[in-house]
């Protein structure tokens, strides 16, 4: 069970169990995956969340004790995740909507581009839903647990796009083309009842068809799905807004289903037969378990390492001040440094015995290093470049800032994400467009025939020195691009646009060299008019 907050609705998420129990659901198609699936997800969750069952500590000790503790976690899931999802996307994307065949591909852009109303619709949709922060988000979700849903839908004249997490999917029939057919099941708790709400997402020959099910419990516990609820009127508030008939998206106005299922570029080689995802570390998950014990190694090596001496035991003892006549121990107890030992076992008398320090060296600087190989290996493992990640006793996890090379590892996996990413971005916009043209109480004029281009930031995976000397390289050290085109590039703008800033330049540029003239003179003479 994990806590998430939907757009319209705040509870528990899906429990364990629940695939079987779709199964066998009257009335409907069976899902296609089962618990032992839904079971990989909750151990990549718990990796994520940098709670695997590895970390925690409960034995019992000789002296019938129990030692229980939590061990220390570099959190490498986590990280990972985050890294890579901002690699692939972030605010500087650009998103572009225009009518198909509005002109010729060989055209320039211009602000035009940008004005269209399919553009200027989708982009504020996007705007309202914070599509770009939400999504960035949930790609971090995605490359930590295998997937993630992105469902479309209107309410009250507003196209709405909501997200949810591989553990509230549950596919239905999948093909070439990924997964078609599904459940999105949501969990909460209302009035001391649970409730669990099923949106199926089925297709027919004509429709693709969207039918809302309540199921609430019938032992007052979460344990189980219970019974379906036929009668809407009594249902809390979270249901007001939603229809208990089913929804019906024509095949003739609509070119693909509501929602989106998006995983990492990664072959599921952990179930081949499965059509859900698996995350970057899926196989990487013992590398994991390395790290966080050579991590907590780390923090036990202090307090292992504390000062320890051994005295004589009769030293230890506490005797008789014959000064003061009060009793008083031969050591300072306020030191829990003391370990004693019989002196007569080492065949002394405890007299010429003195206390001898036995403190052990810490191992930090070795423990480190093997973090680094660790750190290392776990990089190429997840598709990264080997030196991806680096710990630094004094800053912990470093993150590399760049890749310096097209060929570099992370940057080909970055490219390899971005394939299914930039198709799953097209599905949305083309979603919105559609969804808006066939609901009357969206405003929208456009059409949904259209173009749609998505434009990642790539300024944060390459290193421009780079690439510049080696196409300056070349071309022989002339120039490869035009000073428009390299404007263009960088502040990422329209030719239109790029034109303003070098007509700028120039402009500046000529007055601060007419400034220089002025200064001496202004007719080519040092001094002026001085003779």
């Amino acid at each position: 069970m994990f806590n998430r907050i939907h757009d319209w609705i705040k509870g528990v998420l899906v429990k364990m169990g629940l695939a079987a129990e779709l199964q066998s659901v009257p009335d409907h198609k069976k899902v296609m995956s089962d618990d032992d699936q839904y079971g990989l997800i909750a151990k990549w969750f718990s990796i994520y969340q940098s709670t695997p069952e590895w970390l925690k500590i409960n034995k019992k000790l000789p002296d019938g004790s129990y030692l229980d503790r939590q061990k220390m976690s570099l959190n490498m899931g986590q990280v990972a995740a985050k890294k890579m999802a901002s690699l692939v996307f972030n605010q500087k994307a650009v998103i572009t909507v225009s009518p198909k065949n509005a002109k010729s591909p060989d055209d320039h852009s211009s602000p035009d581009d940008y004005q269209t109303v399919e553009n200027q619709f989708v982009q504020q949709t996007l705007k309202d839903n914070h599509f770009y922060n939400n999504f960035e988000r949930y790609l971090e979700y995605m490359f930590a647990t295998g997937g993630i849903v992105i469902r479309l839908y209107t309410d009250r004249g507003k196209v709405k796009i909501r997200f949810a997490t591989a553990d509230a999917f549950y596919p239905i029939t999948s093909d070439a083309n990924g997964v078609s057919e599904a459940v999105i099941a949501s969990k909460f708790m209302s009035d001391s009842q649970y409730y669990t709400l099923l949106e199926w997402h089925e297709e027919t020959d004509t429709d693709y068809v969207v039918t809302n099910e309540v199921y609430k419990s019938t032992t007052n516990s979460n344990d189980d799905l219970g019974v379906k609820i036929d009668d809407w009127s009594n249902l809390p508030d979270a249901f007001k807004n939603m229809s208990p008939q089913p929804t019906r998206y024509s095949k003739n106005l609509y070119s693909r289903p509501t929602f989106i299922y998006l995983k990492p570029n990664l072959a599921n080689n952990i179930n081949i037969d499965s059509p859900l995802g698996i995350p970057i570390y899926a196989n990487a998950v013992d590398t994991l378990r390395q790290l966080d014990e050579a991590y907590d190694l780390l923090f036990q090596e202090f307090v292992k390492g504390k000062r320890r001496i051994v005295a004589p035991a009769n030293q230890l003892k506490r005797g008789v001040d014959p000064q003061t006549g009060k009793a008083r121990y031969y050591v300072d107890w306020s030191e829990d440094v003391y370990m004693a030992y019989n002196t007569t076992m080492s065949g002394g008398d405890g007299e010429s015995a003195k206390p001898t320090d036995i403190t052990l060296g810490l191992r930090n600087e070795s423990i480190v290093a093997g973090i680094n190989d660790l750190l290392h290996f776990y990089s190429s493992q997840i598709g990264f470049s080997a030196d991806m990640f680096t710990f630094d006793s004094k800053q912990g996890v470093i993150t590399a800032t760049a890749v310096i090379s097209e060929n570099s590892d992370t940057y080909q996996s970055k490219n390899s994400h971005e394939t299914l990413i930039g198709e799953a971005i097209e599905h949305v916009c083309q979603i919105i467009v559609e969804l808006a043209k066939n609901d009357s109480n969206v405003q929208y004029s456009g059409q949904t025939d259209v173009d749609i281009s998505v434009n990642f930031d790539d300024s944060i995976a390459k290193d421009r020195n780079d690439n510049l000397d080696y196409y300056m390289k070349a071309n022989g050290n002339h120039p490869v691009m035009t000073q428009l085109e390299a404007i263009k590039r960088a502040n990422g703008i329209t030719d239109v646009e790029a034109q303003q800033v070098l007509d700028q330049i120039n402009a500046e540029t000529a007055n601060a060299e007419g400034s220089i003239e002025d200064v001496v003179g202004g007719n080519g003479k040092d001094g002026g008019d001085n003779a």
